[in-house]
């Protein structure tokens, strides 16, 4: 019955799951002083193998499980001895956490034990789903053997949810036989067809191009979203199959009725190098929906070879387009192709009432040398911040390049995956702490209902369920900017159409500890940009679908629980105008 009640559970999200409230032992002070250290361990990234241990061995289950979640967050590969000795936990919860936190630590001599985790039918589900999961991080070809021979011959009935993240986890890996992958395309679950039709077209694999094709006929349009998306040229002129054949069908789901469907047809029918291709795409720049007509600016770039059609088309767009978004982007896409025809919209955008639209131009005008002195100078002075800082920047380069100083210095380079783990100061005491631990961490255990926050955007409203027992000081910020006022006036910098909504740096933020959790990186999720683990501060981010990929490199903190077609409406330079904490 309890394996039952699980794998219902996380079939509705994949999250994690505990026993209810009122079966937790209840947290002491001893307990509680435990859990203080462990947060002070996470936040500093310190390990201390002693008290690491002893909390690993702790009577409590809670203390135990956050131990292990702690020895994967701190990621020392001394960690992973330790977790060693966790493996036979009888709390599923704790034993659920010590895989997930040696899949953290790319512990690949664990492949063995995580494979025999996988395929036993007696393995409580939550265990068996992180050891899928650990194999989509890990990324051998041993791990991959094992997943499509779990794949292969799991029974139709088995588990959804373990048998989702098994095709989650092949699909980060490279390219090669995917046919055990292919026969969950026929299940009758959805859930699970998605992440078999994801698998398939995450390695970019020609061979599977005939399949996709197929699935984007598929009745639920999450599954044809991520079909459609192999139909790029460069995969179908691979495959060899009938471009004509397989553009016909793009055609056609570019009046799909599911934007998302829409959009990724219109992003890869703008890959196909043909004239009528090209021209279909350039006709959505005047699409009044901008992840249309965004999508097809972008993509026109790519078409160096046509570009005497496109150009003037992306010159109408970016003096007249129907959004800032499409302005700046077709404006982006002209210098790409031919830099110096975009001169004349470039300052007339200057004048834009958006200051995303002035500040793009400003990107433009300061590669153009001598003749924009003129339009910069009469930015330095724009009451709007963005925009004086950008052209003040954009005028001390232009003056080091006419003096023939361009080139020297530079900024470094960014991290990237998980790396740039450097120093973090905290600024906590040990009460800031204990505090964190009381206020969060102890009512969510409790079984206390979550927090809610609310932001009122240029688009509507958005309702935000916190985490507060699984990324306590990343909601303990959130909350506190939220109450202070510190979001208002944030405006979204980056919007990627189908992808995520990103705010700009919030004011006054700092370098944000990651606390990878097993909650997944669904569509609604919160959370925020980094260059890898503790490297970002927010802005936050908003999903507006799944992202498998980037498991293990992001913070999970809350998700959107109402509001969300205000999530995908979003459009570049729309703020945050109010926020408010929601009472219980």
């Amino acid at each position: 019955m309890r394996r039952q009640l699980l794998v219902l559970t996380l079939a509705a999200g994949f999250s994690p799951v505990t026993l209810p409230a009122q079966q937790r032992a209840a947290l002491t002070n001893r307990e509680i002083g435990d859990l203080t250290t462990l947060l002070v361990l996470e936040d500093h990234r310190r390990f201390d193998s002693l008290a690491l241990g002893r909390m690993l061995r702790d009577t409590h289950p809670e203390v135990r499980r956050r131990a292990a979640l702690s020895i994967g967050r701190i990621m020392d590969p001394a960690g992973r001895a330790l977790l060693r000795t966790a493996r036979r936990d009888r709390d599923t919860a704790v034993a659920a956490t010590v895989v997930f936190a040696t899949a953290q630590l790319y512990d690949s001599a664990a492949i063995g034990w995580l494979d025999s985790l996988l395929t036993n039918p007696r393995t409580p589900v939550g265990a068996a789903i992180e050891a899928a999961r650990a194999f989509g991080l890990i990324r051998t070809p041993v791990t991959r053997t094992a997943l499509l021979r779990f794949l292969a011959g799991a029974p139709e009935n088995a588990p959804a949810p373990l048998v989702g993240e098994a095709l989650l986890s092949v699909g980060r890996h490279p390219r090669g036989d995917f046919s055990p992958v292919v026969r969950w395309t026929r299940s009758r679950d959805v859930e699970v067809r998605w992440r078999a039709t994801w698998a398939l077209f995450r390695p970019r694999d020609p061979a599977m191009v005939a399949t996709l094709l197929q699935l984007t006929s598929d009745p639920e349009a999450i599954v044809r979203n991520w079909a459609v998306r192999g139909l790029t040229w460069a995969q179908v002129d691979t495959a060899r199959l009938d471009a004509t054949a397989v553009r016909t069908r793009l055609y056609a789901l570019l009046a799909d009725p599911d934007r998302t469907v829409r959009t990724e047809a219109l992003r890869a029918l703008g890959t196909h190098p043909d004239s009528l291709s090209v021209t279909t795409v350039a006709e959505r720049l005047k699409d009044p929906d901008a992840w249309a007509s965004v999508s097809a600016g972008e993509a026109l770039a790519a078409h160096r070879s046509l570009a005497g059609m496109t150009v003037p088309r992306l010159i109408a767009a970016a003096s007249s387009g129907p959004s800032c978004a499409t302005r700046a982007v077709a404006l982006a896409s002209i210098n790409t192709l031919s830099p110096g025809d975009g001169y004349n919209a470039a300052i007339a955008m200057t004048r834009d009432t958006s200051i995303q639209c002035r500040s793009a131009a400003v990107t433009y005008l300061r590669g153009m040398g001598d003749r924009v002195r003129i339009a910069l100078d009469s930015l330095r002075n724009d009451s709007a911040t963005l925009v004086s800082t950008s052209a003040r920047t954009a005028y001390s380069a232009l003056f080091d390049s006419l003096a023939g100083r361009a080139g020297r210095g530079g900024r470094g380079g960014g991290g990237g995956g998980r790396g740039g783990r450097g120093a973090i100061e905290t600024g906590k005491t040990d009460a800031d702490y204990r505090r964190i631990v009381e206020q969060w961490i102890v009512p969510d255990y409790n079984g206390r209902a979550r927090p809610r926050a609310e932001w009122v955007t240029s688009r509507g409203a958005i309702e935000i369920e916190l985490y507060p027992g699984d990324s306590p000081i990343a909601v303990d910020n959130f909350v506190r900017m939220v109450n202070a006022g510190t979001i208002v006036g944030t405006d979204f910098s980056r919007v990627v159409p189908d992808f995520v909504d990103q705010q700009r740096g919030i004011v006054g933020a700092l370098l944000q500890r990651d606390e990878v959790n097993r909650h997944r990186l669904t569509r609604a999720n919160l959370s925020w940009a980094s260059a890898g683990l503790d490297t970002g501060r927010p802005g936050y981010t908003l999903n507006h679908t799944v992202q498998p990929h980037n498991e293990g490199s992001f913070t999970s903190m809350g998700r959107v629980v109402g509001g969300m077609d205000v999530v995908d409406r979003i459009e570049l330079g729309d703020r945050v105008l109010r926020t408010r904490m929601l009472p219980e």
